[in-house]
């Protein structure tokens, strides 16, 4: 089997994103974020892709719109596997930073590494890890060579801490180490390759790339013109 490439692309800046509100699914892109869209497009027309998978959500399907136009040879597909993780519903709409949304944020945190907790409604580790698996289950099995993947960076950093640690990762590694050190832009791309390990004995899952936002600029995360 020759090895794929998978290219997971993050959402661009939607209109909570630049406001700080929790964001449920159908939170729009900003005008930032339709720019960064099409440049992000651009750059990904420049690669053979033969399927895109898509967060059904609203940020998503708009950055994907532009790149799939440019890659009009790609067969598309909306999957929920993708989705950004799902946070307690009674912080959607709210604004980050405000003290009763930090209080919440503050018991996650205390229990990220206690097994099967949850606060409320949200996905908890065990959850996202499950849905990481059968992602990356799916796209091993799909026959294209090259994929994008419009996805969401908390979702993102979950692949990312999986593939690096396996097994290995737990809720408080996951929590401490990865979600707030592994930051990804808005289109920020994740360039993943799954080959053949180096003693030829089965598949693997390698992390080419993190956070390249090559096509932004650097310090103001406008896409170039």
């Amino acid at each position: 089997m020759s090895s794929k490439h998978v290219y997971f692309v993050r959402h661009g800046e939607s209109v909570a994103n630049a406001t700080g509100i929790r964001q449920g699914p159908k939170s729009q892109l900003s005008e930032k974020g339709r720019i960064q869209a099409s440049a992000v497009a651009k750059r990904i027309a420049q690669l053979p892709v033969g399927c895109i998978l898509v967060s059904p959500y609203v940020r998503t399907t708009e950055t994907a719109r532009p790149l799939i136009d440019a890659s009009c040879p790609a067969s598309v597909e909306y999957s929920e596997l993708f989705i950004e993780r799902v946070n307690p519903s009674i912080m959607l709409g709210t604004k980050a930073g405000v003290p009763e949304t930090e209080q919440i944020w503050d018991e996650i945190a205390k229990h990220y590494g206690v097994p099967g907790w949850r606060y409320s409604d949200e996905e908890n580790f065990e959850d996202l890890i499950l849905r990481a698996k059968k992602a990356l289950t799916l796209l091993e099995t799909l026959p294209e060579r090259t994929i994008v993947v419009v996805s969401h960076g908390m979702f993102m950093k979950v692949i990312f801490a999986y593939v690096l640690l396996g097994e290995q990762l737990n809720g408080r590694t996951f929590w401490d180490k990865f979600v707030p050190a592994k930051n990804v832009a808005n289109t920020g791309i994740m360039h993943l390759e799954y080959t053949e390990n180096y003693w030829k004995t089965g598949m693997l899952w390698k992390l080419h790339s993190w956070n390249d936002h090559a096509h932004l600029d650097e310090h103001t995360r406008i896409a170039k013109t």
